[in-house]
């Protein structure tokens, strides 16, 4: 009987030092550290105790189906699209020519609409592009501005060689006055490739030796000046902003136009060329 009192006792004993202990503040995390390095223990003898559950730095993982032709999704890798050529001048040097004819600006002063015009036939007609002359005189090598698709590439009688290069987003480039050209219809050009020599025309005789070159987004002339050394997107947008601009001017002497000036396509042809052929009219005049 003494023994087994004793051992309740001992049993009492022992359940109040373990209250009292829990009762304690640093009792519960201290068991719930003991508790967590046993946990990582065991996962460590689990796998093996050595390094082969992560790769060597010299171990290359890759997935087995990628061939390097498709990203990681699936689907076809595609390039990143070049940015797009800038509008550079018709010419090899830009620092071997010179201005000889300016765009006719709707909303120029005075003085610089006086300066974009040509004469031809007693009328003024307003210059849609612009032209350029050697300094000394002479003539040149006239380049194109941007890459594209020869569209026309023909002697006109009154404009001289023409040569025509479409481009993307219904940008077009024209070169009027050339004595030759170097380019067949439907050849495909890099900027820069050489299309003709600078020669004289009988539309703008007093510009000399020249080159008249002009730029279009779907039929409308832009100010080449405007665009030079910008993105072909520009010129969408200087097209859209010249047109704005001449539905808001008013109309100003739209028949007499008293000022003695004509809209180009109403240049009428000479009647007798060089070769003795008649002229045909001309619908497309810078």
């Amino acid at each position: 009987m003494r023994e087994e009192e004793n051992n309740r006792s001992s049993k009492s004993e022992e359940k109040l030092n373990v209250k009292s202990l829990l009762r304690k503040r640093w009792v519960l995390p201290a068991v719930y550290l003991v508790a967590a390095a046993g946990v990582l223990s065991a996962v460590f003898v689990m796998q093996g105790g050595d390094e082969s559950a992560a790769p060597e730095d010299s171990v290359e993982v890759t997935d087995p189906s990628y061939t390097g032709d498709m990203d990681p999704y699936g689907e076809d890798a595609v390039a990143v699209t070049a940015s797009s050529e800038v509008v550079k001048m018709p010419v090899i040097d830009e620092e071997e020519v010179t201005v000889v004819g300016y765009f006719y600006d709707v909303n120029g002063s005075p003085e610089e609409q006086q300066e974009a015009l040509v004469y031809y036939n007693n009328t003024y007609f307003p210059n849609k592009g612009m032209d350029f002359a050697h300094v000394d005189g002479e003539s040149f090598e006239v380049a194109a501005a941007l890459s594209g698709t020869v569209v026309k590439a023909e002697k006109d009688s009154l404009l001289g060689y023409v040569v025509e290069i479409s481009h993307e987003d219904g940008v077009v480039t024209h070169y009027h006055s050339l004595e030759n050209v170097e380019v067949e219809e439907g050849a495909t050009l890099e900027q820069g490739e050489i299309l003709g020599r600078a020669g004289r025309n009988s539309y703008n005789a007093d510009a000399g030796i020249h080159v008249h070159f002009e730029i279009r987004y779907d039929g409308v002339a832009v100010n080449p000046n405007d665009v030079f050394q910008q993105p072909i997107d520009s010129v969408r947008d200087v097209a859209d902003e010249q047109e704005k601009e001449e539905e808001e001017k008013p109309a100003e002497e739209e028949d007499g136009k008293e000022d003695g000036t004509a809209d180009e396509d109403e240049v009428a042809p000479e009647e007798n060329n060089d070769e003795g052929e008649d002229e045909e009219e001309q619908s497309e005049i810078g």
